[in-house]
């Protein structure tokens, strides 16, 4: 198994490598630039295809798992089958940057609604009696599922805005994943997850820190839906494991996505609306320069945005170094979900209540503009 993860990290490098060489071929058409939305954080014009490689990676890796026998030919194709419709949705936007939201996160329930049919990847439990009456009915049950894996693919897109980020709690994901299949003993689950590991390990490499190449929404939604599938695999398949299992492994996406959808209802706005107000974006923005800010359009900012991704990575790591050390214990997991929302809100409140301390200027060097008023501290972002 892990030589078909190794092919897949190849081909994933190797596409990753040409759509970089080859980027000024197709600028126009899959570059990724600043003005593109007020929620972008580069400078650089870089390729936002980056999905290509991980899908494709993924794909040759899992018709060599068939030719070898690992995986019958029918389970690859139902596999594909599920992902690819979620896929070619973010791939859309990635290359005409004119599918809307909403239609892409009904991309994302369909992928799940056919997840649910042709791989049986349906939840059946929650581990908690209040929420366990959602699986009365074989309908609701699939109704539950498609709004839980299609949103877990949302999340993965909703913190896609740092170098690495995204990346690596996936991989994070995936590699627990694998650790905990291997320990219920079962091999497509962990196949699955080598594949996919392999895959994006090849992107990531090319992602982070230098930032070459985006994942864009082709990727994000693929990987979102991807792992949210193994993780109800897992679930259904092995009672010994928790439900809040893999719910803890994404935690970070998950609540970043409600409780963004929450702070714009309060604030009055669509909750499809991209902004600047999310951890990530607000780790970025107030991260100490430990740089000049006459270099901040340089190497400075790329520096801060791969130390905030790193900060949000220890994060993301503690949340999956819970979930992996107490799979099998709901009621460990349900509490260190509760300490982990306790933490975010509070870096998040301080992050908003940030104010920047006055820099010391020498006084020869203050120019005051028309319109500036001399000595005014600068605003808080």
């Amino acid at each position: 198994m892990l030589r078909l993860a190794v092919v897949a990290f190849i081909v994933s490098v190797a596409v990753g490598f040409f759509t970089i060489r080859w980027a000024h071929l197709y600028a126009h058409i899959t570059a990724d630039r600043r003005e593109d939305g007020s929620h972008k954080i580069h400078k650089a014009v870089v390729p936002r295809i980056g999905g290509v490689g991980i899908f494709v990676g993924w794909l040759v890796a899992l018709g060599a798992s068939v030719a070898v026998g690992a995986l019958p030919g029918m389970r690859a194709l139902t596999w594909v089958a599920a992902v690819s419709v979620v896929f070619a949705a973010g791939l859309a936007e990635d290359l005409s940057k004119k599918v809307r939201p909403r239609d892409r996160l009904l991309a994302a329930l369909l992928s799940a609604l056919l997840g649910a049919w042709l791989l049986d990847a349906s939840l059946n439990r929650f581990d908690n009696p209040v929420l366990d009456f959602l699986f009365v009915s074989p309908l609701m049950a699939m109704v539950v599922t498609a709004v839980a894996v299609g949103g877990v693919a949302h999340a993965v897109n909703v913190i896609d805005g740092l170098n690495g980020l995204a990346g690596s709690i996936c991989l994070m994901a995936l590699a627990s994943l694998g650790y905990v299949a291997v320990h219920v003993g079962d091999s497509e689950i962990m196949l699955m997850a080598l594949l996919g590991f392999g895959a994006l390990l090849g992107f990531f490499i090319w992602n982070y820190p230098s930032g070459q190449i985006f994942s864009g929404d082709g990727g994000a939604y693929f990987l979102g839906i991807y792992i949210a599938m193994l993780s109800v695999l897992l679930v259904r398949r092995h009672d010994e494991v928790s439900a809040w299992f893999p719910l803890m492994l994404m935690a970070y996406p998950v609540w970043e996505t409600l409780f963004s959808v929450y702070r714009r209802r309060v604030r009055g706005q669509s909750s499809a609306t991209a902004d600047r107000l999310h951890l990530h974006t607000l780790l970025y923005r107030r991260l100490p320069r430990w740089i000049s800010p006459s270099h901040e359009s340089g190497g400075g900012r790329l520096r801060r945005n791969s130390d905030a991704s790193a900060l949000l990575m220890l994060l993301a790591g503690a949340n999956g170094t819970a979930a992996v050390l107490f799979w099998d214990s709901t009621p460990i997991l349900l509490t260190a979900a509760g300490v982990f929302i306790v933490v975010y809100l509070t870096l998040y409140g301080r992050l908003v209540r940030y104010k920047f301390r006055r820099q010391r200027v020498p006084q020869r060097s203050i120019q005051v503009c028309e319109g500036d008023v001399a000595g005014q501290t600068p605003p808080p972002l």
